[in-house]
Formats: structure tokens, sequence, C-alpha cells
């Protein structure tokens, strides 16, 4: 109980800060970002096909009367493009969130641990973003802070949570998803 005040002025704390990026997540969001262009290229395609065929029907109203299966192609065709727009929306939710998940895991980035529990464990629910994270790893849970992309900001938040009662707080370090040990990209 005596960490739970701090711990809790750590997490807002880290909701303030921002991570860094690098070269391999640059350009894996440059093409990413390409992807995205292209999709939404499609998309104001398709509405301009769907804003024509609009006009096409109105005209066909007014030209056909009482021709009914004109009219009816044409209803056709606009309900057609309209599935054409529906389909490029989805295709560009997906790109997306495809460049949101690639480039969150890629790359070398740091926490701050702030413990691992065998007894009194944090709810996994309370896992809400990459600013808590909750892994268990033989039978201990293992609580961490924050996602930097470079060892310096970890280091920051490290110092701040020491200077205000976490004492056994310390950088770990992922590599592509993965947890490896600090040695491993430190200096790299």
């Amino acid at each position: 109980m005596k960490y739970f005040a701090p711990v809790m002025f750590a997490i807002v704390t880290l909701v303030f800060s921002s991570c860094g990026s690098s070269k391999e997540l640059t350009a894996e969001v440059e093409s990413t970002r390409s992807s995205l262009q292209q999709c939404q290229d499609e998309l104001a395609t398709a509405q301009m096909n769907l804003s024509a065929a609009t006009q096409e029907l109105d005209q066909a109203k007014n030209m056909l009367g009482g021709r009914g299966d004109q009219m009816t192609q044409i209803q056709n065709e606009n309900r057609a493009l309209r599935d054409q727009l529906t389909q490029t929306q989805a295709q560009l939710a997906t790109v997306t969130q495809q460049m949101q998940a690639s480039s969150d895991s890629y790359g070398t980035w740091y926490r701050v641990q702030i413990g691992a529990f065998e007894q009194r464990r944090v709810d996994n629910s309370l896992e809400t973003t990459d600013k808590l994270s909750l892994e268990t790893q033989n039978d201990l849970q293992k609580t961490a802070l924050g996602r930097f992309r470079n060892y310096d900001d970890a280091k920051k938040l490290q110092d701040h949570l020491k200077s205000i009662g976490l004492k056994d707080a310390w950088i770990v370090t992922y590599k592509d998803g993965v947890r490896v040990p600090i040695e491993s990209v430190k200096g790299k």
C-alpha cells in the first residue's frame, strides 16, 4: 500500500511522456502511409463515381418518366458503387490498423519495470495501454511502465521513479516485441 501513491503518480506522469522513433520504424511508417494514401485515393475515386452515378440517376428519372427498367438498372449501378465505397472504406480501416500494429512492435524499445510479484498481483484488466504492461513469466507478474524508443528516455523515467520512492525500478529491453537482455542492444 505504501507504493500505491508513487505508482499511480508514475503512471499519470507516464501518460504525458512520448517515445522517439528509429530509422526502421520511420521506413515502415512511410511504407504504410503509402498504402494508406493509395486506399484514400481509391476511396476518393469511388466517391466521385458514386456522385456521378447519383447525378445520372437523377437525369434518368427526369428523362425516363415511365421507363422503370432503365431506372432500375441505374439504381442497381448506384447500389454497386455504394458497395464498392463501403469495401474501400473497410480496406482503409484495415490498412490503418495494420500501420499502427506494425509500428508498435517493430524495432528496439525500453520499459521501466517496477516490480515482479508472485503474490498480490495487479488485475490484468488494468493493462489498458502501452503505458502499463503486465507480463506473467515463471509464476511472476512483471509490472512495467512506458514504451520508449531510446534508452535515455527510459532512464529519465527510471530516475524519476527512484526519486519518488520506487527504489527498485529498472530498465528492460524489447527487440521486435520480444524481451531481450539489455546488453544485447545497449550501445548499438
